[in-house]
């Protein structure tokens, strides 16, 4: 974790996020899963960024793609990418109150990366397996994707007598599913645990993806592992160095 702190630090972050001595651990950021964010945005020069549950993770999100813009604005010739969202974080949450929260305290030179929205989230089926969609996703392609939300006890409904509000049952996002057929080669997604829900989508998922597990970090990584469509097809790692 102190190596974590340290690259937070360095990176600049420990201007917007108190990294230690919280009065209470429940609500403290989680350095490793924050440093792990930051580093992978960074290093895959990210441009567009669908995060599913707000959080302390937001914030790095917009300094990473901040600082992923101040390397851009610098190339000559700087250049020109079909994509309307550059350097810019959908950010989308199933409670009104944490959401509010979060939005209010957001650091002022940063909140300009940042698009807040809300949305319930309902139960629902894929293929017959029981899962959960958000009802009003950002309408964007990104090109990284975080998924950390929503809560369980947020997924409204049942079917046939289920329902999400049962302790046992883990989450089970199945907006992948929905978005998998117009992602570009090159997206990338972290999941942060889930990992039921990330086994889930591996065995639905029609698409080439390289799929990775971390068990002692407690992550998942999805990565559409397929021939780019053509020259409109640019990640950001294929103009920023």
């Amino acid at each position: 974790m102190s190596d974590s702190i340290d690259y937070l630090r360095n990176a600049g972050l420990g201007a917007f996020i108190e990294l230690e001595s919280h009065a209470s651990p429940a609500l403290a950021p989680e350095p490793d899963d924050l440093a792990r964010i930051h580093r992978l945005i960074r290093s895959r020069k990210s441009l567009t960024v669908l995060e599913c549950g707000v959080g302390f993770s937001t914030i790095v999100i917009a300094h990473a793609l901040r600082e992923n813009e101040r390397e851009f604005e610098r190339l000559e010739p700087r250049p020109k990418l079909r994509n309307r969202f550059l350097f810019r974080c959908f950010t989308v949450d199933a409670s009104e109150q944490w959401l509010g929260a979060t939005e209010s305290r957001f650091p002022t030179e940063l909140r300009s990366y940042v698009s807040f929205s809300h949305s319930p989230v309902k139960i629902g089926l894929h293929n017959g397996q029981l899962c959960h969609f958000y009802e009003k996703l950002p309408d964007v392609v990104p090109d990284f994707m975080y998924l950390d939300g929503p809560d369980p006890k947020d997924v409204t409904g049942s079917i046939n007598g289920l329902s999400f509000q049962c302790h046992e049952r883990t989450v089970m996002s199945g907006d992948l599913l929905v978005m998998e057929s117009t992602l570009l080669p090159g997206f990338f997604m972290l999941v942060d645990g889930r990992t039921n829900n990330c086994r889930f989508l591996e065995r639905n998922l029609t698409r080439k993806f390289k799929i990775e597990w971390d068990r002692s970090g407690d992550v998942t990584t999805f990565e559409l592992d397929e021939e780019r469509l053509g020259r409109v097809n640019i990640l950001g790692s294929d103009v920023i160095r």
